[in-house]
């Protein structure tokens, strides 16, 4: 029996050889889509996914038990604890940070919890701001009122500084006492993930206020209102061999809200809200690489207004985002010879703004893929 194929077995055989040709093609043109300018692991796997390696372990940061946090100095140019110094020890790192309060938290002598935070173990409070610490549930609530502080706080930008008015809960690993000594615990070069974790929950946004332009300092981009809330890890670049820092700084954040409609139209789309590569810091280099919680799958901290109000949980890869900044913003260094200088989520507003935020349960975890001491 002959074993030639007839014109129509032909036909057929080298019709299914193309369609499956074309269907491996579409395959991979849809992987290559989805993957697109993405660098493996920015987009993190559920921790339960990963492995550590044989040589490596675990570290995990999380908010401890304490009835107060240590509050940092309101002066940018003073990176200190000025007050809750009792606190410091227990801390595990763990402050409240915030810059350009005009009455600052420490100025409030009396820590007793008022009715506005039930149940809570402490409460600062004063004219501008709140902090209140529920230690057992491992929860703070943060707010700032820009519209009570000198001029309707419309000139946060004076002196060229862009920032606004600030209020984070931060781990700040410089009051450790291993900081120092045993900086191999923070070098990237010995970690293979950074995972970080917390609840978000957005109380109230108030951003009707517009300042008149003569009220605002003239190098000032904006005159309304202005919230937004982002997570951001700091990284510095060490000199190889020596504890000598080279003044490159790298802010990774990642917002997970913007009271302005432009920019939730930005996060709704992955879009990155700004990057900003060697930012005028002084004689330092810094970047500033944003990107939004949408890009990693999860969802805007709506406000009450806009029908949200409700906790929000997220998860963050941070050391595979900021090498994605370190390549797109300064080409080919080496992200190794980077420090894990701090972490620090809360808000950041202008121009009269008004803002009541609850953060809880944070950690960090550092997965590392070796173990540093």
């Amino acid at each position: 029996m002959s074993s030639r194929r007839t014109p129509l077995e032909a036909r057929f055989r080298r019709n299914a050889l193309v369609l499956m040709l074309l269907l491996m093609g579409g395959a991979a043109l849809a992987l290559y889509l989805h993957f697109k300018g993405r660098d493996p692991g920015v987009y993190a796997l559920p921790r339960q996914q990963l492995k550590v390696p044989p040589q490596g372990k675990v570290r995990l940061m999380a908010l401890p038990e304490t009835r107060g946090l240590p509050i940092w100095s309101v002066d940018t140019k003073v990176n200190r604890i000025a007050c809750n110094r009792q606190y410091k020890a227990a801390s595990q790192g763990w402050v409240i940070k915030q810059w350009k309060n005009q009455d600052s938290l420490c100025h409030d002598k009396d820590p007793e919890p008022a009715r506005d935070c039930p149940g809570a173990s402490s409460e600062w409070s004063t004219s501008t701001s709140r902090y209140c610490h529920w230690k057992a549930e491992r929860k703070v609530l943060l707010s700032m009122n820009a519209a009570k502080m000198r001029n309707h706080g419309c000139n946060p930008n004076a002196k060229g500084n862009v920032g606004g008015f600030v209020s984070y809960l931060a781990w700040e690993p410089k009051i450790l006492p291993d900081f120092f000594k045993q900086r191999e615990r923070y070098m990237l070069r010995n970690m293979q993930e950074i995972f970080v974790r917390f609840r978000f929950r957005n109380l109230k946004v108030d951003d009707a206020y517009e300042c008149d332009r003569s009220q605002v300092d003239k190098e000032a981009m904006h005159t309304k209102g202005i919230v937004h809330s982002y997570a951001t890890a700091t990284f510095s670049e060490i000199e190889p061999g020596t504890r000598r820092g080279t003044g490159r700084t790298i802010f990774y954040q990642i917002l997970n809200y913007d009271a302005r409609p432009k920019v939730q139209e930005h996060i709704l789309q992955g879009r990155h809200v700004y990057l900003t590569c060697n930012y005028r810091n002084n004689k330092h280099s810094t970047m500033i690489y944003r990107d939004t919680v949408f890009e990693f799958g999860q969802p805007i901290a709506w406000p009450p207004r806009k029908g949200g109000g409700d906790w929000v949980d997220y998860e963050f890869n941070l050391l595979a985002g900021m090498k994605r900044g370190i390549k797109e913003c300064y080409g080919d260094i080496d992200p190794g010879n980077f420090k894990f200088t701090g972490f620090h989520i809360g808000t950041e507003i202008k121009n009269g703004a008004y803002h009541e935020f609850m953060i809880g349960k944070p950690e960090i975890e550092i997965i590392y893929s070796r173990d540093p001491g």
